[in-house]
């Protein structure tokens, strides 16, 4: 835009120029046309700087933050939300199927069970009745067995005589043959169901593809390192993100930013007191309203293609929020908490700073609220059979064990060498940050927890510990904290874990099952870093694998 503005302002003060560039570029479209003209249209200095033109402007009109965060959904020309009219066929279309699907059932085990029969009756059969009155009660089967085999032949036994050539081996290959056939049968049937879903258009509710990916990121924080002096440390680490980001293959559908976009915000100041940099509300506002700004000019430059998705951190809200504080945010990011549809899986943004405290002006009518639009969504994910279904947030729900306290969580993240190497005043150089700080209170976390286990979610995902860590619940879900794109932390209680501790993104393959591949194993939906001694009771719809990938 700058070098088209530059020059549109030459080309206005030399109407001769403007003329005869405006000759010359009729002539140069001309020569295109017929085929003319030594220099192809990728390499024309006019079209060229016309193509970088249109580029900025169709960039521009992807929405993003506030415009695309509204009505508690994402909106994204690659990610098409449906609408209520579409959400009603949907259950209108599940319920005909699964009407469907249980009378198959019904007639398949009908089936089985006269087949079955006859192959039974037929092994019995071929077994003279002469012989049975012979040989007497007590050498077949009890008229109380499940089920009566045929007699096996007697080598030695001649007055035996048979009405055909049937055999223990005929039997049981006459039962594999049954079993086959019905297993093709259910198998075709469904492969027509999903053939008919397919064809009706859901937008991202029902699945387009077998597969697709997003990314995770967190804690870029700017102004982290310096105490807001300064905050270009932070966008060299955005701008390495987003060019990974756009450079990754396949293209991922989304970004998901877990919180603490910034650093500053106001409560966080006058804690420091005497030492703070900011003195007054409104400074602090300044400075927040230009690292919000600065953050969405670095994360505009992702591919048109890429949604991103912001969450709201403490640093972004405050540690104690407030319905002005979360308004700051909503202003700039859009809405705190959210949901949309992503090839059949189902993803939920939520506010868990307030499932921290809670008890600053206004923070309890929008924590209830927040908490009934939860489950209700979770609901409604369930009734439109989600494949799967992820929760995003800044707070882990958990460091280590879901039932951890601050009893049990021993660990110390030390502060980072970039704050031991600062010039500014800190209250104690061989200070840190105890685990207890970064998880969520056991009572409030049992209340999250306790709708994701009823929902079956398959995998949260959350940063503010600066630090990666994988854990799992007993019953399956994935707790997955990314390292920030910030200051790193290293916690004395973290156990030992293979992925490497430093700043970076984390990118989630999401692999989905096909309703036949469903069929044979119910219980799936689990990370690569499943533990099989755990009972596994999240969304059976597909798998999910990551990596983190280092700046």
């Amino acid at each position: 835009m700058a070098a088209v503005s530059i020059g549109a302002s030459t080309l206005l003060t030399n109407s001769q120029h403007k003329r005869q560039d405006s000759k010359i570029a009729q002539q140069d479209l001309w020569s295109r046309i017929i085929g003319d003209g030594e220099l192809s249209p990728s390499s024309s200095p006019l079209l060229s700087k016309a193509s970088k033109y249109l580029s900025s402007t169709e960039t521009s009109k992807v929405p993003r933050y506030a415009d695309a965060q509204r009505d508690r959904t994402l909106y994204h020309p690659k990610l098409v939300q449906p609408t209520t009219e579409q959400e009603k066929d949907h259950l209108a279309m599940l319920s005909e199927r699964r009407i469907r699907v249980d009378n198959r059932e019904a007639k398949h085990q009908q089936e089985l069970v006269d087949k079955l029969s006859k192959a039974l009756m037929l092994g019995t059969n071929s077994t003279n009745t002469v012989e049975l009155s012979q040989k007497g009660s007590e050498d077949f089967p009890s008229p109380t067995s499940t089920l009566c085999f045929p007699e096996p032949h007697h080598n030695n036994d001649t007055s035996s005589s048979h009405n055909s050539d049937y055999d223990m081996d005929t039997f049981i290959g006459t039962c594999g043959l049954v079993a086959n056939e019905l297993e093709k049968l259910k198998s075709t049937q469904q492969s027509s169901t999903e053939s008919t879903v397919s064809d009706t258009v859901f937008g991202e509710m029902e699945p387009q593809s077998s597969s697709h990916s997003f990314v995770i990121c967190s804690d870029t924080q700017l102004g982290i390192a310096s105490q807001n002096l300064e905050w270009e440390t932070e966008l060299a680490y955005s701008r390495q993100s987003v060019q990974l980001i756009n450079e990754l293959n396949p293209r991922p559908r989304f970004v998901s930013m877990c919180g603490d976009l910034i650093d500053m915000e106001y409560t966080f100041e006058e804690r420091r007191g005497y030492s703070a940099n900011f003195k007054t509300k409104e400074e602090c506002d300044r400075v927040q309203d230009q690292q919000n700004s600065d953050f969405q000019h670095v994360w505009s430059d992702l591919h048109p293609d890429i949604a991103i998705v912001c969450v709201c951190g403490n640093h972004d809200v405050g540690n104690r929020p407030t319905s002005a504080s979360i308004k700051r945010f909503v202003d700039a990011f859009g809405d705190e908490y959210l949901a949309f549809w992503v090839n059949g899986t189902y993803n939920v943004v939520l506010n868990n700073v307030l499932f921290v405290d809670h008890s600053g002006e206004g923070a309890q009518e929008l924590f209830d609220t927040q908490l009934l639009w939860l489950e209700e969504r979770l609901k409604y994910a369930h009734e439109h059979d989600a494949k799967m279904i992820f929760v995003h947030a800044h707070h882990p729900w958990f460091l280590y064990d879901e039932n951890e306290t601050p009893e049990t969580l021993n660990g110390l993240s030390p502060l980072p060498l970039e704050w031991q190497n600062s010039s500014q005043p800190t209250a104690n150089k061989s200070a840190g940050f105890p685990d207890a700080y970064f998880s969520i209170p056991k009572h409030y976390r049992r209340l999250a927890l306790d709708l994701f286990k009823k929902y079956r979610v398959n995998s949260c995902f959350s940063g503010h510990f600066h630090q990666n860590v994988v854990s799992r619940t007993r019953w399956g879900m994935d707790m997955i904290i990314t390292a920030p794109l910030s200051v790193v932390f290293e916690s004395t209680g973290k156990p030992l874990q293979s992925e490497e501790n430093c700043r970076g993104v984390r990118i989630i393959n999401v692999e989905l099952k096909s309703s036949t591949s469903l069929q044979r194993d119910r219980f799936s939906g689990v990370s690569e870093h499943s533990n099989d001694k755990m009972c596994n009771q999240v969304r059976s719809g597909g798998t999910i694998k990551h990596y983190f990938k280092p700046l």
